[in-house]
């Protein structure tokens, strides 16, 4: 039986689909400058941090805010436990288990992703309920925001996320073939511990995958060493650790970022150097997103046969559908985290083939995960309920099998 084992972030994320940015409720939480805690379009604010800004609970600022609306939405969302649901659903009927290992709360939002979870074929006995709320964020979206292009802003709650810790991975997470580490600056400890923990995964002889999170944290503190440093540029500013130190980089055989984090991790003005920075680190492969636009990733050789700088497009289908009359009634929500989980069904996929380190394709594994993000944006949220077993993994495939055309076709 191949293993995958995974940590890091999971969620739930409560969308609120019509709150005007530029009301009176969000310009009294606003931010008078970057990293001060208060509401900015576009970004991220920890609940302390904008109840510390505000000088209220959450509760009272969540209602200004939505004006006492429910949320439109809500659903199961995390870098982590989305990816690996998606992995589990492209490898149900192999022999294949897929396992997170997490900590969730004892409240309405835990029963949700458990009865979320439930309709998944992922093993979750790891997934742990402690005392205190499950990590969630609000999600608020302004459609009519910067002339109609639209802009979300985010308030997260790590909860008991910051409870869970390297001594909640037992012996059977890491006896595992492949090991993934997902959107980890949303679990302290375990980011942390980036660096031991992909040290002991990866001589145990795992597979080690890390996908990134934007690291709220890390932006905060190098704003205001930006603002300490007269005429600092965005270039001189720290850059963001991975975990305590940079010591997991040469443990870690695929990392995956998109360009921003990407930039910000390296200190690098452009995917080309973040690049660079990451092999002279001692990574393996690592691959940049950018939304809709080409993936850039290298090979050293180790795990996959060797590779220089590449570049891979987007899949034309999922274009030519999105820009149809008929398209789908979908949204980008859980596009990277499908990427991760379709790279991680590639490599279960060559390990089960018998594929040796130093020979897995870089190439299908690119190609898994660039159809397997795409076909997110053809339904709401990360996670896809199937309604019978088999019915993601045969539209990925057909995706798949039309990729492998236009590359061949060279477009």
């Amino acid at each position: 039986m191949l293993t995958i084992s995974g940590t890091g972030c999971a969620l739930m994320d409560y969308l609120h689909a019509d709150i005007r940015l530029d009301s009176e409720a969000f310009l009294r939480y606003r931010a008078r400058r970057g990293g001060d805690g208060g509401l900015e379009p576009g970004k991220l604010v920890f609940v302390e941090d904008l109840e510390r800004f505000a000088g209220e609970p959450f509760s009272r600022i969540l209602e200004a805010l939505r004006g006492g609306q429910e949320p439109d939405r809500a659903n199961l969302g995390g870098p982590s436990i989305v990816s690996l649901i998606h992995a589990a659903q492209m490898l149900e009927g192999h022999q294949a288990q897929v396992q997170f290992f997490g900590a969730r709360g004892v409240d309405a939002s835990s029963d949700a992703i458990m009865h979320i979870v439930s309709r998944t074929p992922l093993e979750v006995s790891g997934y742990l309920a402690f005392a205190g709320h499950t990590p969630f964020t609000q999600v608020f979206s302004d459609p009519t925001y910067d002339h109609g292009h639209g802009e979300r802003t985010f308030v997260n709650e790590r909860g008991v996320a910051d409870l869970f810790a390297p001594g909640h991975l037992p012996e059977r997470f890491f006896d595992a073939e492949i090991v993934a580490f997902g959107g980890t600056a949303l679990v302290p400890q375990i980011h942390d511990n980036l660096d031991l923990l992909c040290r002991r995964a990866h001589q145990g002889g795992s597979i080690v995958v890390v996908n990134t999170a934007y690291d709220f944290q890390s932006e905060v503190r190098r704003t205001a060493a930006d603002r300490a440093l007269a005429g600092s540029s965005e270039e001189n500013g720290a850059r963001w650790p991975l975990g305590a130190r940079d010591g997991a980089y040469r443990h870690i055989d695929v990392l995956v970022a998109d360009r921003e984090e990407a930039l910000k991790l390296s200190g690098a003005d452009n995917v080309g150097a973040a690049l660079a920075f990451f092999r002279s680190r001692g990574t393996s492969a690592a691959i940049v997103t950018d939304g809709a636009r080409d993936i850039h990733f290298y090979s050293d050789g180790r795990l996959f046969a060797p590779q220089e700088e590449k570049i891979l497009p987007v899949s034309a289908e999922v274009r030519r559908a999105l820009g149809s009359p008929s398209r789908p009634k979908g949204d980008t929500t859980g596009c990277g985290d499908n990427f991760v989980g379709g790279l991680l069904a590639s490599l279960a996929l060559q390990l089960e083939a018998g594929q040796k380190r130093g020979a897995f394709d870089i190439i299908d594994a690119c190609s898994m995960a660039i159809v397997s993000g795409g076909f997110s944006c053809f339904y709401l949220g990360g996670t896809y309920l199937e309604e019978m077993s088999g019915e993601k993994r045969r539209k990925i495939e057909a995706l798949y099998g039309l990729y492998l055309q236009q590359l061949s076709a060279g477009s």
